[in-house]
């Protein structure tokens, strides 16, 4: 699987919109996509203001359905050991939105 890296981070709705992630691969279930959530806040996810917050471990609930609109939730440690909440959206063309939902 590959994923195209974001380009910015944007305010929506008052939520810091963290990434739009293109994720090109063939999804055979709701679980990829709770996998690549999970990897993709480990791995690429940082936070504008915070540079010195990382989230060596996240938790995704699976999602209900694979179509686009379809939110489901995520819960990341950062390295203080602090909780954080995420919202990802499935949208169209396999891209999947997360934005943090709630924050230490």
């Amino acid at each position: 699987m590959s994923r195209a890296l974001p380009t910015r981070i944007v305010t929506r709705f008052g939520l810091v919109v963290v990434a739009l992630v293109a994720v090109t691969g063939c999804f055979t279930s709701t679980a990829d996509f709770r996998e690549e959530a999970e990897t993709f806040i480990v791995d690429e996810v940082t936070i504008p203001g915070e540079p010195d917050v990382s989230f060596p471990s996240a938790t995704c609930e699976e999602p209900a359905r694979q179509e686009p609109g379809t939110v489901f939730g995520c819960t990341a440690i950062d390295n203080e050991g602090a909780s954080w909440t995420f919202d990802v959206t499935i949208e169209e063309d396999n891209r999947i939105l997360v934005s943090v939902s709630d924050r230490p």
